[in-house]
């Protein structure tokens, strides 16, 4: 397989990760290869290991673990059930609610190398006010972006749920590549992207497109029952 990263983006991403000072890790998921009735097939597994240890390869402070998703029991328990899923997070932390499923090509690059940059650094850009409502929410609330790689507009939709997620542990985002896992656009009727499935305890919201941050913190203030929409 050829390789994603040439010498040229190598130098630019050894670049762009210098303000990391925490080290991060990408936990994948892999399919256990055994196929299970009903369960949607995995994506693309190899290439997302490739991409993704390509990626660590440009700073000493990104790191790449393999987890098997037939051994790890826990992990369906926690809702991760779909090969390739890469969790991101600050490495020795055990939060796994920053996701992407499937492989984070095209325009999902941009998505993936932001998303690390933010961990590592702290800085989400997230705004006061609206990190301080997000800090409020107390039950779960599932935000599902819908992209796909030719897609220009879907980084901006996954980053936003990632800027919430990474504000209370209660907030689980997930990117998913929606031409790699049809099954699940379907069950949601996804027609175009992005589009932003959001569930929580008082009800389900959709944003379309790649609206600001502050139209993601109102959705989830609304189906949050203890959220208070601005």
């Amino acid at each position: 397989m050829d390789r994603f990263i040439d010498d040229n983006l190598r130098a630019q991403l050894t670049e762009a990760f210098q303000p990391i000072e925490r080290d991060v890790e990408m936990l994948v998921y892999t399919s256990s290869r055994v196929v299970v009735p009903g369960q949607e097939p995995a994506g693309e597994e190899q290439a997302t290991l490739q991409l993704v240890r390509e990626v660590a390869d440009t700073s000493e402070r990104l790191s790449v673990v393999e987890r098997s998703l037939g051994a790890d029991e826990g992990a369906r328990a926690r809702g991760i059930t779909r090969a390739p899923t890469i969790v991101l997070r600050e490495k020795g932390s055990e939060r796994d609610n920053v996701r992407f499923i499937g492989l984070p090509a095209g325009y999902e690059f941009q998505t993936l190398v932001e998303a690390l940059r933010m961990i590592g650094s702290g800085d989400t850009g997230l705004g006061e006010e609206s990190a301080a409502q997000i800090a409020a929410v107390t039950e779960p609330v599932h935000l599902q972006a819908f992209v796909t790689p030719t897609c220009p507009y879907c980084p901006r939709a996954v980053l936003s749920a990632y800027r919430l997620a990474l504000a209370n542990p209660n907030v689980l985002a997930e990117g998913v590549e929606a031409s790699e896992f049809p099954a699940l656009a379907q069950r949601y009727r996804i027609s175009g992207v992005p589009d932003t499935i959001i569930d929580g305890p008082g009800g389900q919201e959709r944003v379309l497109g790649g609206q600001p941050d502050r139209v993601f913190v109102d959705a989830v203030l609304k189906v949050a029952r203890n959220g208070v929409p601005a």
